[in-house]
């Protein structure tokens, strides 16, 4: 298949757009992506390719005859090792010593829906490369969220500054920087530090001396959400904007519809920090930092039918959890997304100009 014929490949599906993979080759594949091997690592990173694309057809034949609510797609992480998921999933959040926990009043019923992004306080969908940051995209978008709700004006600021700054003495989700921490621990240093702009600070994807910058925004600390209440979470979105969430991200080759079966009866592993921008009834709308050529411009629907469904997480330490590190833990939800949320307090604009 050529280039200019990958968009005759679509079929619609209800509504969705449903690639053709039926002709596509590991070479349309790299010249799609841009891609480029040689040696041992071209024949490696062809045989993960070829076990990808004919899961994708499998998927998709199952979504056709009505068997999945989502489709499976090739995307540039289609030839990646497990090791390389792994690095960029290190890092969520879950922040064991103590912290604020909000018990939201709701004084009236809460919208059937609500999409943050209809009301202009949600900047374009990032992409954290090779760095194990998504902890720092994480808490970065939501940042950026609740300023423009608290200000009137979207700001995009710098997740490189918690790359370089976060400390993270009890390996919380990780060692920090690009092999992870928490948005726990960022929403922290947002309060003590502030942020800087992007401009300012660009995002470079691997681990930087933490150097003086000029604060824009800060805030007062984080609350966290009850853990494993669809209600809480709800009403926290409703209520109060996006919300960083940590969830067992099983869909690295998703490519749209609503999403369910992202963790089993005998594990769900949370192993990455994405943010909640809104929900319907049937499902939680959530941004990811892979790109916007990922998933649905780069978002993911989570279905709502397991909201009541709780998982068991056998491995915390390689996820959420901070030393010493429990044996497990109990998740809620689709791909465990109703366990550990939370979000910054007072956010707004740095008094001034302070170098920090």
């Amino acid at each position: 298949m050529s280039l200019k014929s990958f968009a005759l490949g679509v079929a619609s599906v209800a509504g969705a757009s449903v690639r053709d993979f039926s002709s596509y080759t590991f070479n349309d594949f790299l010249a799609e992506f841009g891609k480029s091997y040689s040696g041992d690592e071209l024949a490696m990173r062809e045989a993960i390719f070829a076990q990808k694309l004919a899961e994708v057809i499998a998927h998709n034949k199952g979504f056709h005859a009505g068997e999945h609510t989502w489709w499976s797609t090739i995307n540039e992480y289609s030839d990646w090792t497990e090791a390389e998921w792994k690095k960029i999933k290190q890092g969520k959040a879950r922040h064991t010593v103590q912290h604020p926990v909000l018990h939201l009043e709701k004084t009236q019923a809460n919208p059937d829906s609500v999409d943050w992004r209809d009301q202009g306080v949600v900047t374009p969908v990032k992409n954290q490369g090779g760095c194990g940051s998504c902890w720092a995209f994480s808490a970065t978008e939501v940042v950026e969220s609740h300023y423009a709700i608290a200000t009137g004006t979207l700001k995009t600021f710098a997740p490189q500054a918690f790359v370089n700054c976060v400390q993270n003495p009890q390996s919380c989700g990780g060692t920090g920087g690009c092999e992870g921490a928490t948005m726990e621990l960022a929403f922290n240093l947002t309060a003590t530090m502030g942020m800087p702009l992007e401009s300012d600070l660009p995002y470079r994807g691997y681990d930087q001396a933490c150097s003086p910058y000029t604060a824009a925004v800060k805030a007062t600390g984080y609350v966290k959400i009850p853990e494993n209440n669809a209600d809480a979470l709800e009403t926290a979105i409703a209520t109060k904007g996006p919300v960083s969430v940590t969830v067992a991200a099983n869909w690295g080759a998703y490519g749209g519809g609503v999403f369910s079966g992202g963790c089993s009866s005998s594990d769900c592993g949370l192993d990455h920090g994405v943010v909640a921008v809104g929900y319907s009834q049937d499902y939680w709308l959530v941004r990811n930092s892979w790109g916007n050529r990922w998933g649905e411009g780069g978002y993911i629907r989570l279905s709502r039918k397991n909201d009541a469904v709780l998982y068991t997480d056998n491995n915390p330490a390689d996820g959420v959890a901070c030393k010493p590190y429990p044996a497990s833990q109990t998740v809620g939800g689709e791909s465990g997304i109703l366990f550990d949320t939370s979000y910054p307090t007072g956010v707004g604009a740095a008094e001034s100009d302070v170098v920090v």
